[in-house]
């Protein structure tokens, strides 16, 4: 995992992951200039997007969330920027 963001306002793996459901949309993630699929999995705790040269993954614990980004070799220069985007916005949501 790239980040790991504790929560603020969650007080459950459950409860973070409904309120990051609520953020971590196709529209959020187009803000990016990319199109994706978003897999939703309230059960193991994940919310997974994938698109053309990148996967966002998701992982809620009782505790905190850690997010793992995977770029292609273009999209790689922009990494940092897309963590410091998701971190911000995790750490305002959950």
């Amino acid at each position: 995992m790239d980040l790991v963001v504790n929560y603020k306002k969650a007080a459950s793996k459950e409860e973070g992951w409904d309120l990051a459901k609520a953020q971590i949309t196709p529209e959020y993630v187009a803000k990016f200039n990319v199109k994706a699929e978003i897999n939703y999995d309230r059960a193991s705790g994940k919310i997974i997007a994938t698109g053309k040269g990148f996967t966002l993954s998701l992982e809620f614990s009782d505790n905190d969330c850690k997010v793992g980004v995977e770029l292609s070799l273009m999209l790689r220069p922009f990494k940092g920027k897309i963590l410091e985007a998701v971190q911000n916005k995790l750490e305002k949501t959950v």
